[in-house]
């Protein structure tokens, strides 16, 4: 199957694919493969258009359209945060986009993360779906395991796939999720601290996996996941030597409504570029007694 979709602003394959938000792509030339449900993608960008080759299943036009959200034109999320326009080299990052992933897929993702870089996480995630994930017809990967799956292996198997101390933390959590009760599309609705309480009463999950759960997986952007980059960032941004994690994050609510997107730019900023200068305090403006 084939799709070519319009792109609403600009979007950057290599910035959006290997920023350590999602976990199963890779280059492909000019192009990148990767899996999206229960289909492998092959996509490229050509002009304002994005083409899509799916093996497998179909995903459909709008389910890929919403997967790289190429209805929404990212500057928009700078409507709420002007100031951060003259940060040098945030501007040319705007092609960056927040995929919005299977919240099972990111959660379990995440959980790998701890102590790892994307090399590691992309080797355990890829192993547990190559061990237990549904095939992907035409093609020789397979699709990443649900909760139900993944609650029945075994944790000898799990440490295999190297999670090591990881793996009895996503069993637990997988066996949680699959006894039941468990909704995502209430975590997608809830107040953010509600949401954040659910999934940091699981195993193995705390502040900052909740956070990329909700970000990367449901959609939420007004989290803004802390960890040593974004601390870092934060910290020179406000021009403080020290604060906690939650004091970053009530200070990030200045950027709006859209602190997450805004939070991945900063995650890339600071990383490779270096430390970032103190915003200034925004100026009131004075009125002379008197003046009308």
């Amino acid at each position: 199957m084939r799709h070519v979709l319009p792109i609403a602003g600009p979007l950057d394959l290599e910035l959006t694919l290997s920023c350590g938000q999602a976990f199963r792509w890779v280059r492909d030339g000019e192009a990148w493969t990767g899996v999206i449900g229960r289909s492998e993608c092959r996509v490229s960008v050509a002009g304002e258009r994005l083409a899509v080759t799916a093996a497998g299943g179909d995903p459909g036009s709008a389910d890929l359209a919403r997967y790289f959200r190429l209805e929404e034109d990212p500057a928009v999320h700078l409507e709420h945060a002007a100031e951060l326009r003259g940060l040098p080299g945030l501007m040319p990052l705007l092609g960056l986009r927040l995929l919005r992933q299977d919240p099972w897929e990111t959660l379990a993702s995440f959980v790998c993360s701890a102590a790892a870089n994307v090399r590691k996480i992309s080797g355990c995630v890829e192993g547990m779906a190559a061990a237990w994930g549904v095939p992907i017809e035409g093609s020789p990967r397979r699709a990443f395991p649900g909760p139900d799956v993944l609650a029945g292996v075994s944790e000898t198997a799990l440490r295999r796939h190297g999670l090591g101390f990881r793996a009895p933390l996503l069993l637990a959590t997988a066996r949680r999720i699959a006894a039941g009760g468990w909704e995502w599309e209430r975590l997608r609705r809830a107040p953010i601290e509600e949401a954040r309480a659910a999934l940091t009463d699981l195993p193995g999950v705390g502040p900052k996996i909740a956070d990329c759960t909700l970000l990367f997986g449901l959609d939420r952007l007004d989290t803004y996941p802390v960890d040593r980059w974004i601390r870092r960032a934060t910290l020179e941004l406000a021009g403080r030597r020290h604060a906690k994690d939650e004091e970053l994050e009530r200070w990030s609510r200045r950027f709006g409504p859209g602190r997450g997107y805004l939070q991945q730019l900063l995650f890339h900023l600071r990383r490779t570029g270096g430390p970032l200068p103190a915003l200034r305090s925004p100026r009131v403006r004075r009125v002379r007694a008197g003046a009308a």
